[in-house]
């Protein structure tokens, strides 16, 4: 595994509670460590075979322009677009600084952290696989029949299946 990391991010933003965040803004650092396997972007030495951090960069850009009342939001916004646009995260941390929060005092930074694990162990047949929404696993396979998932979560422990074992079990 490696990660690949895009630190000290620097925007102007408007978050926070207070009217005055809304109108006056603040500074903001955001800083983002993707686990994945780089074994065949190194090899391949081609930008389309990695997660390229141009577009992680791309993706921080368009969430700190949309006005937030909580930075909890800000992490979860980033969270759900690099779900979206990069399918090969074994894991992902996004910290959002604010940068001297109005707080009535000389505060350097408050900050908002997310770290998850992708990655897991399917627990029927015990081979990795990666899992963004261990809630929701089972609507990968809409096509699978309301007995066969009652069983499995009963089986299983209410775990996810990874595709292969879905794919079995959906026909």
């Amino acid at each position: 595994m490696a990660i690949i990391a895009v630190e000290g991010m620097k925007f102007y933003a408007f978050h926070g509670v207070y009217e005055a965040e809304k109108v006056i803004g603040s500074d903001y650092m955001v800083d983002v460590y993707v686990q994945t396997v780089i074994a065949a972007a190194a090899k391949a030495d081609e930008v389309e075979t990695t997660i390229n951090y141009e577009s992680i960069f791309q993706i921080c850009k368009m969430e700190m322009r949309e006005p937030r009342q909580l930075l909890e939001t800000v992490v979860n916004g980033i969270f759900q677009r690099m779900k979206g646009q990069f399918a090969d995260m074994t894991a992902l941390r996004v910290r959002v600084r604010k940068l001297n929060p109005p707080l009535g005092g000389q505060v350097a930074a408050a900050w908002v952290e997310e770290d998850q694990m992708f990655m897991q162990a399917c627990p029927r047949c015990n081979k990795n696989f990666i899992n963004y929404n261990p809630d929701d696993c089972w609507e990968r396979f809409p096509n699978l029949h309301p007995a066969t998932k009652e069983t499995l979560l009963r089986q299983f422990g209410g775990k996810c299946l990874c595709n292969d074992c879905l794919k079995f079990y959906a026909g």
